[in-house]
């Protein structure tokens, strides 16, 4: 947080709150400004003047509050990321250069298998390769793409017709 300049006199309370009216100042004091005044001159911070918003708010057509829906589904969308980067966060530290290399290593030889098998038959379904190579269809997937990306294949794609 910013305290007063030095060339310019600290403001009073008052004189805060004057300058949070009229829009001038940091946005931090028109922030704490509208909050105050929001709160009633209550306090209690930005989780009380949530709460508070969150009580003002009618029943929904659903029988619900549809501000404590919307903050639930808001607060399991940030739960659900939240999770997503520790995991991430875990695999990054067995990310060192050696596992990479080998990684890139086995990569290139199951593209080579997988175009050994495309060469042979002439064309392959992706779901067919995924079961002779005993990888999902996902990955197969991804080893199609990076051979089409290296211009080793040309990828073909077909309608499914409903029965």
């Amino acid at each position: 947080m910013e305290s007063a300049k030095p060339d310019e006199p600290e403001k009073s309370g008052n004189e805060k709150d004057d300058s949070a009216k009229s829009g001038s100042g940091n946005p931090m004091e028109m922030g704490m400004g509208m909050m105050k005044k929001m709160m009633g001159q209550g306090g209690g911070g930005p989780m009380a003047m949530m709460q508070k918003m969150m009580n003002q708010h009618g029943e929904g057509a659903e029988g619900g509050n549809p501000m404590q829906q919307m903050m639930g589904s808001c607060m399991a969308m940030c739960s659900e990321m939240l999770e997503t980067m520790q995991r991430t966060t875990a695999l990054a530290a067995y990310a060192q250069p050696e596992l990479y290399q080998l990684f890139e290593e086995w990569l290139a030889a199951r593209e080579d298998e997988v175009l050994h098998r495309i060469e042979q038959a002439g064309s392959q379904d992706p779901d067919a390769l995924a079961e002779m190579l005993s990888l999902s269809s996902a990955s197969v997937m991804v080893l199609l793409a990076r051979l089409k990306n290296q211009g080793k294949i040309h990828l073909k794609a077909e309608s499914i017709k409903a029965s």
